[in-house]
């Protein structure tokens, strides 16, 4: 939770309670100084807890490091088991006082770091020859299991960051297709949706992303770089996650909550990638064979169907602003077939795409301002801000003088930035009053 965001709209909202007779204005003012007196406290002990034990882990892996040839085999085995053990041990220790919880997450934090250093030193005191991704893949799921029963969100973090090495180092660097990932993502998610994790929930939606960005690494085309092909499966890609964030947002459970805004974000890049002109332009005759590409697309577009009309059920919306929604949901849909099908030999496939980013643009700063939510209004005002940019320097890069070009940017950007920002202070206002408009 956001504290200070969220004591700062408790202490607007509190004066129209007490006028309302909901809450005296005793009662108000202990409140507040409690939540003034506890958010300090808790923000500090997370921080420092995890601050020392990352630096105890990093101080006793130098230390072996240090003076790992003057030690034995088995004294090394010992100090391995006995680092392990101790991390646990004190983790359960501090549980048992009410005082210490946030040092017992440092511990178990503590424990997944002693973990990976036990991987690393016995594959040096054996001799282990292996693939370099797996030690890494093992350590994430020794992070997992940790999260799994000592109930630790930044053990969970750590699990997902080393999942994100793990897997970019498979897919980008040795260019292979880490399929095991999805195993891992599934197994993750358990722990994500027993706990209100919001975010580990945020580092899984990420984690998912950069897997299938991964997929461009793959030498699935014989090796060879095909630009269609790859096109193609970017539009695959778009319109699944834009399925998957239309699935979260038709959700009011935590972790969809969390992860809905990661997906929104990749699928609003996505559809901005399809307004440049030059993008995807290609040879009149497009080379491959076409029915897989079909197939897969109209499997995609199904379960997109499917979760932008669970969408529709569970939307508030007004019925105009629901059709509007929906014709946007159809148009983005239908523009990433012709991408799909059509090769690009002019500027109309990107006009439209222009056409319809705005649209998008306009309906997620609207649902933001009817569902109360400020990140949908920043990515709509974000959105709108880079699109002017990068239509400027489209337009304009090759016609003005350079100095010219500069000069005039400046003044647009200054007095459209000015303008865009007072804009979007004034829509964040009627929201925290809660008056959409």
């Amino acid at each position: 939770m956001n504290h200070r965001g969220f004591g700062k709209r408790l202490a607007q909202e509190l004066p129209r309670w007490q006028k309302e007779g909901w809450v005296s204005a005793e009662g108000g003012q202990a409140i507040l100084a409690d939540l003034g007196k506890r958010q300090p406290a808790v923000a500090w002990a997370s921080a420092l807890a995890l601050a020392g034990a990352l630096l105890l882990g990093v101080g006793v892996i130098t230390w072996f490091a240090a003076h790992w040839n003057e030690i034995g085999k088995l004294t090394k085995l010992a100090l391995i088991f006995l680092a392990l053990t101790g991390s646990q041990v004190a983790h359960g220790l501090c549980l048992t006082r009410a005082t210490l919880p946030k040092l017992a997450q440092g511990m178990a934090l503590l424990s997944v770091l002693f973990f990976g250093a036990a991987i690393m030193l016995i594959g040096q005191i054996y001799h282990i020859d292996a693939h370099f991704p797996d030690g890494i893949a093992l350590w994430a799921a020794g992070a997992l299991l940790t999260a799994w029963l000592l109930g630790s969100q930044p053990a969970l973090l750590a699990s997902i960051a080393l999942a994100a090495l793990w897997t970019w180092t498979e897919q980008f660097d040795y260019r292979a297709m880490n399929w095991p990932l999805l195993v891992y993502l599934a197994l993750a998610a358990v722990p994500l949706f027993r706990n209100d994790w919001k975010i580990a929930a945020r580092g899984w939606g990420a984690l998912f992303i950069l897997w299938i960005i991964g997929w461009h690494f793959q030498p699935w085309s014989g090796g060879v770089w095909e630009a269609q092909a790859h096109l193609r499966l970017f539009a695959l890609q778009v319109l699944g996650i834009a399925g998957s964030w239309a699935l979260a947002q038709s959700s009011e459970h935590p972790i969809a909550r969390a992860v809905r805004t990661d997906f929104l974000l990749a699928a609003l890049i996505g559809a901005f990638v399809f307004t440049f002109p030059e993008f995807g332009r290609r040879q009149a005759q497009p080379t491959g064979e076409l029915a897989p590409w079909l197939v897969a697309f109209g499997v995609t577009a199904a379960l997109y169907a499917v979760a932008i009309l669970r969408l529709v059920r569970t939307s508030e919306l007004a019925a105009g602003r629901l059709r509007m929604g929906l014709a946007l949901a159809l148009g983005f849909a239908l523009l990433l077939a012709l991408e799909l099908i059509v090769p690009r030999a002019g500027s109309l496939a990107a006009l439209c795409w222009n056409a319809l980013f705005l649209g998008l643009l306009y309906w997620i700063g609207d649902l933001g301002m009817r569902r109360g939510e400020r990140a949908l209004l920043n990515y709509a005002f974000t959105g709108f801000a880079v699109w002017v940019l990068a239509r400027y320097f489209d337009t304009f890069w090759s016609l003005f003088d350079r100095a010219l070009f500069f000069m005039t940017g400046g003044l647009l950007l200054l007095a459209g930035g000015g303008w865009l920002e007072r804009r979007r202070r004034t829509l964040l206002r009627q929201l925290e009053n809660g008056a959409p408009s």
